[in-house]
């Protein structure tokens, strides 16, 4: 598990980067991370920090999110 960012701001900052690049609304982030929206909110605005366990599938998230996409050649018969 990756190290959580001690300051809200940090961890507000990084849940934000991530759902813009992905265009995630705040919705189905938490969705997908398993927390309801209202908790992606209070973390990107700093009022809360997540829970180690949100923090981990987060991570896991981020880390996928930033794997290189596997490209197909055009001729790949």
């Amino acid at each position: 598990m990756e190290f959580r960012p001690d300051h809200k701001f940090a961890v507000a900052r990084r849940f934000k980067a991530l759902r813009r690049k992905a265009t995630l609304s705040q919705s189905l982030l938490g969705e997908i991370i398993g927390i309801c929206r209202q908790s992606i909110s209070e973390i990107e605005t700093a009022k809360v920090m997540p829970h180690e366990s949100t923090w981990a599938r987060f991570s896991e998230l981020e880390a996928r999110h930033k794997q290189p996409k596997i490209r197909m050649h055009i001729d790949w018969r």
